[in-house]
C-alpha cells in the first residue's frame, strides 16, 4: 500500500491535536525536570503514533487484525501521561482514553462528513482527503477545550483523593475498545461504509460517550465536595466542642475566683492569727496549703485567637489523657491573614493525625510538637510527632491510615489551604519522628 500525501497530512493533525490539547491543559503538572519529561513524553507518543501507522499501513484497514494492532498501541499510549504527569495511573490512563477517544472521533466524522459531501467514498483509505478532518478538528478544538480546562482538569485536581481513580479509566478505556472493535471496522473502511441511513450513529455515538464522561466527571467532582464538606463539618464539630469545654473552664474559674474572694477575708485573718503569734513556720505551712488548693485546671492562654486557643486546648486535653507529652509554642498577634475557618482545618488535621499516630504507637516516647509563629506577613506552622510503623504514600499522596489504600484527605484539606496562601509544605519522617512543616503568605486566592 503506497502511503500518500492526504495519510500523512491526516496523521499529522491526528498526532498534533493530541500534543496540543495534553500540553495546553496539563503543562503545570508535568514532572520536574520540566524539558526532559517532556521531551521523554513526546518522544514515546511520537515513536508509538509512527509504529501504529506503519502497522496500519502493513496490515491494511480491513480484517481483525487491525482493530487487535489499534486496541494494542492504545493500551500502550494510555500510560505514557504516567511519564510525564504529576497524577496517579489510573487518572492518567483516564485522560489518555478520552483524549483518544476525541481524535477517533474526528476520524469518524470526519469520513462521514466526505460521504454526506460527496455521496461517495474514495477507492482506498490512503486516499481519504485531508479536509474533513481538518474541518471536524477546527469545529471541535474549541469544545475539547472547554471540556478538558473546565471540567477534566477541576475533576482531577479537586478529587484526586478519592479511590473511584483506580476504577474511573474502566468507562472511556471500554469505548476505545468498542471503537476499535464496532465503530472503526464498520464506519471508517471505505468498502464498508453502511450508507446513508445509518450515518447518524457516529454522531450518535460521540454524543453518548462524551455525555457519559461529563457525568462521570460531574459525579467525581460532586463526591469530592461532599468529601471536604464532611471534612470541614468534622472539624467544626471539634471546634464547637473544644469552645465549649473551654467554656465551661472559664465559667468554673469564674466561680472558683468568685469563691476564693469570699474566703479571703478568713484567709486573711488566719494569717493575722499566724503574724500575731511570730509563728512563720505555721504561716508558711498554710501558704503553701493554699497554693496547692489553687485550681490547677486553669485554661491556659495560647494566643489571642479564641479558635486557635479551643483547638490546640482540646487536642492537648485529648493527648495528655493518652499519657502523651504535648508542647505548644505559639506566637501570634492579634490578627493574623489567615481566617479562623482554615487556620482550625490545618491544625485540626494536623493535630489529628498526630494524635492518632501517638495513639496507636505501642513503645517508645510519645510526643507531640506544634510550634506556630507569624515571621512578618507570614505564618509558620511546625508539627511534629512520634510514631511506629510505615509511612504509606502512593503517587506523591500519603494514604490514611483509617482506610486501606484510602488517600488522606485531612492532609489533602491541608495542602488545598496552604495552595489558597500561596505557602509551601514540606513533609519530613524517618520511622520515628514525622513532622510537617507549613509557610502561608499573607495573601489568599478568592
Amino acid at each position: 500500500m503506497t502511503i500518500t500525501i492526504n495519510y500523512c497530512i491526516n496523521i499529522v493533525i491526528y498526532v498534533l491535536t493530541i500534543v496540543v490539547v495534553l500540553i495546553s491543559t496539563f503543562k503545570d503538572k508535568i514532572r520536574k525536570p520540566f524539558g526532559r519529561t517532556l521531551l521523554m513524553s513526546l518522544g514515546c507518543f511520537l515513536l508509538l503514533a509512527l509504529v501504529g501507522s506503519a502497522a496500519f499501513v502493513y496490515i491494511g484497514p480491513e480484517g481483525a487484525g487491525q482493530s487487535l494492532m489499534t486496541l494494542a498501541t492504545s493500551t500502550i499510549g494510555f500510560c505514557i501521561p504516567y511519564i510525564g504527569l504529576e497524577y496517579t495511573l489510573g487518572q492518567c490512563v483516564f485522560i489518555s482514553a478520552i483524549i483518544k477517544c476525541y481524535v477517533d472521533d474526528l476520524m469518524l466524522l470526519g469520513t462521514v462528513v466526505y460521504f454526506l459531501v460527496s455521496g461517495q467514498m474514495p477507492d482506498s483509505y490512503m486516499d481519504f482527503p485531508a479536509w474533513p478532518l481538518l474541518l471536524t478538528a477546527v469545529v471541535s478544538f474549541p469544545l475539547i477545550m472547554v471540556f478538558y480546562k473546565r471540567l477534566m482538569r477541576p475533576a482531577l485536581d479537586d478529587s484526586g483523593f478519592l479511590a473511584s481513580w483506580k476504577t474511573a479509566w474502566i468507562l472511556p478505556f471500554f469505548a476505545n475498545g468498542m471503537y476499535a472493535l464496532y465503530m472503526q471496522p464498520v464506519f471508517t473502511e471505505v468498502t464498508a461504509f453502511p450508507g446513508i441511513e445509518f450515518s447518524f450513529v457516529p454522531f450518535l455515538w460521540v454524543v453518548l460517550t462524551f455525555s457519559s464522561y461529563v457525568i462521570l466527571l460531574r459525579a467525581l467532582v460532586e463526591r469530592s465536595r461532599s468529601a471536604r464538606l464532611h471534612e470541614e463539618l468534622h472539624i467544626s464539630d471539634i471546634q464547637v466542642t473544644a469552645q465549649q469545654k473551654q467554656l465551661e473552664h472559664l465559667q468554673q474559674h469564674i466561680e472558683d475566683t468568685a469563691k476564693a474572694r469570699h474566703d479571703m477575708r478568713h484567709f486573711l485573718v488566719a494569717l493575722q492569727g499566724y503574724a500575731n503569734e511570730k509563728d512563720f513556720e505555721g504561716m508558711s505551712e498554710y501558704l503553701e496549703t493554699c497554693i496547692v488548693s489553687i485550681d490547677n485546671q486553669t485554661p491556659e492562654i495560647y494566643a489571642n485567637n479564641l479558635a486557635v486557643n479551643a483547638i490546640l486546648g482540646h487536642y492537648r486535653q485529648m493527648a495528655e489523657k493518652e499519657g502523651i507529652e504535648v508542647k505548644l509554642i505559639v506566637g501570634l498577634e492579634e490578627e493574623t491573614r489567615v481566617t479562623d475557618t482554615d487556620m482550625c482545618i490545618i491544625l485540626g488535621n494536623l493535630l489529628e493525625n498526630a494524635y492518632e499516630a501517638c495513639a496507636r504507637q505501642k513503645e517508645g516516647k510519645r510526643y507531640i510538637i506544634a510550634n506556630i509563629r507569624q515571621t512578618g506577613g507570614s505564618l509558620v506552622i511546625i508539627v511534629e510527632n512520634s510514631y511506629t510503623g510505615t509511612v504509606r504514600k502512593k503517587d506523591g499522596v500519603f494514604l490514611s491510615s483509617k482506610e486501606k489504600m484510602r488517600k488522606g484527605i485531612g492532609i489533602t484539606s491541608v495542602m488545598d489551604v496552604t495552595k489558597k496562601y500561596h505557602g509551601i509544605s514540606k513533609f519530613e519522617y524517618d520511622g520515628s519522628r514525622f513532622k510537617v512543616s507549613l509557610l502561608l503568605g499573607g495573601r489568599s486566592e478568592k
